[in-house]
């Protein structure tokens, strides 16, 4: 009996001696509550959000509860887009720390010297707040660490949500208009023209009819257009613009009207696209441009009765002669 008093003594001498010193060495985990926030900001107080990472940065500043890019000239952002990180940032919780070490900021990339991502939430002159975004443990997961904090932290957070490239946050629909709006189009030999709800092929002769559908999807296609990235406000040569792929002409419901000037640079797949209401010149995808351009009248017109007859009579191959045998 007194050897196992004995045995239980130690094993109870062991893990208060293994207690104390993990309280001295170690991470102090009681300090952290599982649902205390990581950044403490007010979100109505933010009105600029810098984003620093991959040797670029972005800047973005709220006015006249709009987001602009001012240093892309005041170009719209995606507003959807900056609305949804700062929700993101906002809900973070700390959960408990990966580590508290001193060396462990730069080993999970989130030191003041080192990190992936740095992003800063700024109320007028002031930093509301600051968070270092670096290594990812998991799918969907990330470490981050506040500026005012030494810990670290694993949160569900994916680092392309905080792109610091400016054409990341490019208001991409900028072009995009509603069809509806939209009365008359003049492209190539191809002229448009609103009759009630849809616009129509003018030019038809006799007994020829414009195909609704198809014209439909040209307009849907020139009123989708999106950006792909900016070129700044200034023209170049080689963007070819003094010599374009294609013009457009667009008279809209009100009186406004919009030029389109479309050309490819040298030895590039994207072209350049300038519209008249802009002061910017657009990078956009050769997959946007290249139906629009391609449309020919052919396309746009029904085959009538007497062209498919015409065209049925010409397929038609008469009967070989047959060569009697004597």
């Amino acid at each position: 009996m007194n050897k196992w008093i004995s045995i239980l003594s130690g094993l109870l001498i062991a893990q208060l001696v293994l207690a104390v010193t993990v309280n001295l060495t170690g991470e102090d985990y009681g300090a952290f509550q599982a649902e205390e926030k990581l950044l403490t900001f007010q979100a109505e107080q933010v009105d600029g959000l810098r984003i620093e990472g991959d040797e670029q940065s972005v800047l973005l500043k709220r006015q006249d509860d709009r987001w602009l890019l001012p240093e892309q000239g005041d170009f719209p952002a995606d507003q959807e887009s900056v609305k949804r990180l700062l929700d993101k940032l906002d809900g973070l919780e700390k959960g408990w720390p990966v580590a508290t070490t001193s060396g462990a900021a730069s080993r999970f990339e989130v030191a003041e010297d080192e990190f992936q991502r740095k992003l800063a939430l700024l109320g007028g002159d002031d930093t509301l707040a600051e968070l270092y975004v670096g290594t990812s443990p998991g799918f969907r997961k990330v470490h981050v660490r506040p500026a005012n904090d030494e810990a670290v932290y694993a949160v569900e957070f994916n680092t392309w949500e905080a792109n610091a490239k400016a054409d990341d946050w490019i208001d991409k629909a900028i072009l995009e208009l509603d069809k509806e709006m939209i009365e008359r189009i003049e492209m190539s030999d191809l002229v448009f023209e609103r009759e009630g709800d849809w616009l129509t092929l003018t030019g038809l002769t006799d007994g020829q009819e414009a195909d609704k559908d198809a014209i439909d999807e040209l307009v849907d296609k020139l009123a989708t257009l999106r950006v792909q990235s900016l070129l700044g406000t200034e023209t170049k040569p080689e963007y070819q613009q003094d010599a374009p792929e294609l013009e457009i002409e667009l008279a809209l419901n009100g009186g406004d009207a919009l030029s389109y000037r479309i050309s490819k640079p040298e030895g590039e797949s994207y072209y350049v696209l300038k519209r008249s209401d802009l002061d910017y010149w657009f990078k956009v995808p050769d997959y946007t441009v290249e139906p629009i351009m391609e449309t020919t009248r052919d396309k746009l017109v029904l085959k009538t009765t007497e062209e498919a007859t015409s065209e049925l009579d010409s397929e038609t191959v008469s009967p070989s002669p047959v060569l009697s045998v004597e």
